[in-house]
């Protein structure tokens, strides 16, 4: 957002929507700037006099706006050195309703949900954890999950087709698993079982969450059920190790 948008908004609308102050406008240019990776974890933003001529504000507007960023935990300021991207790490709570959308909000992070690819073919594998057999029929979903402009995690997840079968298509139209569940028929869903282990990544794996191949990624292995406790879903999910840790809420 330039300093023409910042005018823009000052007249359009005016007589319709209350005046936003300033500085929370350059907050949230600086933030949207944030959020599509314009500056990476670990470097400093320009100068308070860039950015203030950049806006076209006096100094002290600017720092409330960025106040306001290191209040949210987006940037950190460092006196004598300047104004830090923080490097993204994210608390991400497994529980009995384990929803990444959901659970990384309660974060104040907004993740988007990117389908990769999907297949359908035998359920081999992942047969035991969805109590089939391993020649029947499941639809494969692969996703990534992207915070500020940043892969953070990558995920598998395996569904019986003679349930659910269009899941995929479901998603595609939803942008959420949990909807797309709904629109086959399954209204609640919980985590049955979680397994935590750690490893470096596949070549693939590591260009998908955008980090070296020698970098390890946690990774986070499950099985959920419907209210009846049949199993609707197995998969994994990849976590970039320095971008975010697990917190396990015991009797969640």
């Amino acid at each position: 957002m330039q300093l023409d948008d910042l005018r823009t908004h000052d007249t359009v609308g005016a007589a319709d929507a209350p005046r936003v102050a300033r500085w929370m406008r350059i907050a949230a240019a600086l933030r949207a700037e944030l959020d599509a990776g314009g500056y990476p974890p670990g470097t400093r933003l320009p100068n308070e006099s860039a950015l203030a001529e950049r806006f076209g504000v006096n100094r002290h507007t600017l720092r409330q706006a960025v106040q306001r960023l290191a209040l949210e935990g987006r940037v950190r300021i460092e006196q004598g050195r300047g104004t830090f991207v923080r490097e993204l790490v994210l608390d991400y709570a497994l529980q009995r309703r384990t929803r990444m959308t959901e659970n990384l909000a309660s974060a104040g992070e907004r993740a988007r949900r990117e389908l990769l690819e999907s297949s359908v073919g035998d359920a081999g594998e992942w047969a035991s954890a969805l109590g089939i057999s391993p020649r029947a029929r499941v639809e494969v979903l692969r996703s990534r999950a992207v915070v500020r402009g940043r892969p953070i995690g990558l995920s598998t997840t395996v569904y019986p087709a003679a349930r659910l079968a269009g899941v995929a298509d479901a998603f595609r139209a939803t942008g959420s698993i949990t909807a797309a569940l709904a629109r086959l028929g399954v209204h609640d869903y919980v985590r049955a079982r979680s397994t935590v282990s750690c490893r470096l990544p596949t070549h693939d794996e590591a260009d998908a969450l955008a980090r070296a191949a020698g970098e390890p990624v946690l990774v986070v292995g499950f099985t959920s059920t419907d209210r009846d406790g049949v199993p609707v879903e197995a998969g994994r999910t990849l976590f970039a190790a320095d971008a975010v840790q697990l917190v396990v809420e015991h009797g969640a």
